[in-house]
């Protein structure tokens, strides 16, 4: 197969769709990575090859967050609009451009796209029998930020949810279908047949999503024919190595990774900072911390004797040791948790990591702090439940068995092939109803 993978200008965005174009490579197919231009050099450390988008693009998430007046912008819902309306639906004129101009040469028998490239949706508006078949890779939990994906809370009477349901709508989603839309229309192209957090999964002729179904509400999966669980994604090539202190840990403690990803890291003090205070004093614990690549000296609090600092940890060797994970609810860093029985503690707002935080409760994994600013007392006492409390372990384990039941990398390429192969068999019976018609 000839396949073309997209993803939007984002780390967290890239690195899925890394793992699953090194497993295509590995099995000798032909394969070609497009995404912004900052980050070629992401992708051909992972050896694979890389196609920039058009020169005008500004998909970058650097650009997001440079745009005037998100940093004002409450953490939450009203940044997941921002974000939104201002960066993910004006990137989708660039981004169609770019796939239009590089399947004039490359002839892709598949394109895979992570399922925040709109600029996809152009190519599933349009005649099917006039594009390649199309798969969503899913980047977070399924149907993040819909009306169907509203936080869980065990604590919430029916009608705080259904108060929630409404603000969700006022606040993100009618103004995002509304902006989308406009957006569409003005490149030519009929409104979404649906809303819009729920095209991701509607729309493609596959969703693949990298997860397991234990960890999605029940009532958002059951509409959506085209979603199939993959299970764990391999990490991509070009994982950092192991810090020298790493050999130096005594393991005899419990390991508490901490972590506020790449994207949401620009103030440690949300969250790296009240983890170190918080945990300073626990004897038993060694706490590990990762700045996503952002300078140490930008931790605003002293770092204690029982914690160690790296800009980039290698998650997939030192996760089998962890004991707690301390997330701002990061989808990838979570999945990866999980498929190793790691329990947690979230404390996350922006992006799609109150969805995702809500996740880690509802299935019974960790706590969600419920808040974008952690406290280091309430944070310190949220980890000592969860390590001490043996229920959380044993529920995150249960979770881990069902990662382990997937094979990933078979069931991955199964799924294409028999989607590449549904297209063919479209396009042949469209020609052959034609030709009866002539």
């Amino acid at each position: 197969m000839k396949i073309l993978l997209a993803s939007s200008g984002i780390p967290g965005h890239l690195n899925p769709i890394l793992s699953v174009a090194n497993l295509l490579k590995k099995h000798n197919h032909e394969v070609l990575v497009v995404t912004s231009p900052e980050l070629r050099a992401a992708v051909l450390t992972a050896g694979l090859p890389f196609h920039s988008e058009i020169p005008e693009s500004k998909t970058f998430f650097g650009h997001l967050l440079e745009l005037p007046g998100r940093q004002d912008v409450p953490p939450g819902m009203e940044t997941a609009t921002f974000d939104i309306v201002q960066y993910f639906i004006p990137n989708m004129p660039a981004q169609t451009k770019s796939l239009q101009l590089i399947l004039e040469n490359f002839h892709a028998d598949i394109i895979v796209a992570d399922n925040f490239y709109w600029g996809i949706f152009p190519f599933l508006l349009g005649p099917r029998n006039q594009r390649p078949a199309v798969a969503h890779l899913g980047i977070s939990v399924l149907n993040t930020c819909s009306g169907r994906s509203v936080p869980k809370r065990k604590d919430a009477s029916e009608a705080v949810m259904e108060a929630e349901r409404v603000r969700r709508e006022r606040i993100l989603l009618q103004p995002s279908q509304i902006a989308v839309d406009k957006e569409l229309s003005q490149m030519g192209y009929r409104p979404l047949p649906c809303p819009l957090f729920e095209a991701m999964a509607t729309l493609p002729d596959l969703y693949l999503h990298p997860g397991i179904e234990s960890f999605e509400y029940p009532d958002t999966t059951s509409s959506f024919p085209n979603v199939r669980y993959v299970g764990p994604l391999p990490l991509p090539a070009g994982e950092t190595s192991l810090p020298p202190w790493w050999k130096e840990l005594d393991k005899k403690k419990r390991l508490v990774l901490v972590t506020q990803g790449t994207l949401a890291n620009r103030d440690f003090g949300q969250l790296i900072g009240p983890a170190l205070e918080g945990l300073a004093k626990e004897e038993d614990v060694l706490v590990l911390v990762t700045t996503g690549g952002q300078p140490i000296d930008l931790i605003p609090v002293e770092i204690p004797s029982n914690a160690r600092v790296a800009p980039f940890l290698p998650f997939g060797q030192i996760m089998p040791h962890i004991d707690l994970l301390i997330t701002n609810g990061g989808y990838g860093t979570v999945n990866m948790a999980l498929a190793q029985g790691i329990p947690m503690v979230t404390a996350g707002l922006t992006e799609d990591k109150e969805d995702v935080s809500a996740h880690v409760a509802w299935a019974g994994v960790g706590i969600d702090l419920h808040t974008n600013q952690a406290d280091s007392e309430i944070l310190r006492k949220a980890a000592r439940e969860v390590l001490d409390t043996p229920s959380y372990r044993q529920r995150a384990k249960e979770l881990a068995l069902e990662f382990a039941s997937h094979d990933t990398e078979k069931e991955i390429l199964v799924l294409l092939e028999e989607c590449v192969q549904e297209q063919k068999d479209f396009v042949s019976s469209q020609e052959s109803s034609e030709l009866k018609t002539a």
